[in-house]
């Protein structure tokens, strides 16, 4: 039974997995994340689904839009409780991210709209030696959205000077979680797959702009929490059924600006996440041994998470009227998220996370393109034995802590007015 609580609490290790909690905080798309994924109190295309859904009162008539970002990134951790595994980089990750969105403007007061994408994820690849094997050690987690949206859009002047909306989203929510240790060609120790659906969750957003050049905005979406489950897998070389776990992707509150000036135009986001939400997580399931005897199974992972604050700022420089040639920079500041007492080896450091950020597009009258880079990095955190807590068989080992993201982006839309 020893080998059964050590080996659960490696596969529960893997779901501290995380970016800002399990957010990814440099998505989308390319024409935002060049401005520090600046938005929500001006964006006006299909990517509202994501950063605020009152912004499909900037949609003319039917539009549609495909952002595609690709996530390059290495973490650096203890995983494992040998000196193989102390401090190591993880191997390139590679995380392909999307977003499709198609809204119609039926009416003047409303628009209608349907989109899809991936909204938080986690995850790393280590390679080390355990006795003889040279084990891999893997995890994924990938929370994907699909939401139908409406937006509710007061024409100018009507109730208050200048434009004013309101949005909302219907999120259905699919998570996908991953986890592989042992020998890379048979991972005996650890294998194990789940997915669960939640229908539940909605994000809810108002935008106004009193003049043309100034634009307010605020967001809210709710917490969402999604029960994943297995039939079968592989733990310590038993069969393991029944497995289950539930993830929580926290309530977050943000809030957007943005003015222009000529060819300038500045922005600045700032968001909070309620990611104290995740404190506890149970594995339960059972598992049958080659001599036909049963073990049921209940370890719980600890989080304690402490809630988050980002920042956002971006700039925008105008070259030409229209078409035009936008150039953009950004910032993003990121507040320590995860505890220095349950480290994780797959995700954000105990630390706060930087990003800058740079792009260009080209807007016409009905249609544009951008692309965006980002490099995301925190400073090396290191954790001493003597700062781990107790009772947590499921995190990080004492070590140095680090992550460091290149985010690659190209987005393209369409807006065909009525």
């Amino acid at each position: 039974m020893r080998t059964l609580g050590v080996t659960l609490g490696v596969a529960l290790a893997a779901t501290h997995a995380h970016a800002a909690g399990f957010d990814t905080p440099i998505l989308y798309t390319a024409r935002h994340q060049a401005m520090g994924g600046t938005a929500i109190g001006y964006v006006n295309d299909p990517s509202a689904a994501f950063h605020n859904p009152a912004g499909l009162q900037g949609v003319k008539g039917l539009a549609f839009l495909g952002d595609f970002s690709l996530i390059l990134g290495k973490v650096r951790g203890s995983p494992f409780a040998t000196p193989t595994a102390n401090s190591i980089d993880s191997k390139l990750v590679v995380a392909p991210f999307f977003l499709l969105g198609a809204p119609y403007r039926v009416h003047e007061w409303v628009t209608l709209g349907l989109a899809a994408f991936p909204v938080a994820s986690g995850g790393a690849e280590y390679s080390y030696d355990i006795g003889t094997l040279r084990a891999k050690d893997y995890t994924e987690i990938v929370f994907l959205e699909a939401t139908p949206l409406l937006s509710l859009n007061v024409p100018k002047d009507r109730w208050l000077p200048g434009r004013l909306s309101f949005g909302g989203g219907y999120r259905a929510s699919l998570v996908l979680f991953d986890r592989q240790q042992g020998d890379p060609s048979d991972p005996q120790l650890l294998n194990l797959s789940l997915s669960g659906f939640n229908w539940t969750g909605v994000r809810l957003g108002l935008q106004y702009s009193p003049i043309d050049a100034l634009k307010f905005g605020v967001v809210f979406r709710n917490k969402v929490s999604v029960n994943t489950t297995a039939d079968s897998g592989t733990v310590g070389g038993a069969k393991a059924t029944n497995g289950a776990l539930k993830f929580r992707l926290p309530a977050k509150l943000g809030f957007g600006a943005r003015f222009d000036v000529q060819r300038f135009g500045i922005a600045s986001d700032l968001e909070w996440a309620f990611q104290s939400e995740n404190t506890k997580s149970h594995l339960t399931g059972q598992l049958e041994y080659a001599s036909g005897e049963l073990a049921p199974a209940d370890k719980v992972n600890v989080f304690n998470w402490q809630n988050g604050v980002t920042w956002r700022l971006g700039v925008e420089y105008r070259l030409g009227r229209l078409p035009s040639i936008p150039l953009r920079v950004g910032y993003i500041y990121d507040t320590k998220v995860t505890n220095t007492a349950y480290p994780s080896a797959f995700g954000t450091p105990p630390a706060p996370t930087q990003t800058v950020t740079a792009g260009a597009g080209y807007v016409a009258e009905h249609w544009q393109v951008n692309a965006a880079v980002s490099r995301r990095f925190s400073s090396a955190a290191h954790v001493d034995a003597a700062q781990l807590g107790e009772g947590c068989q499921f995190c990080g080992f004492a070590g140095d802590y680090k992550i460091t993201m290149t985010g690659l982006y190209v987005d393209a839309s369409i807006d065909l007015p009525k």
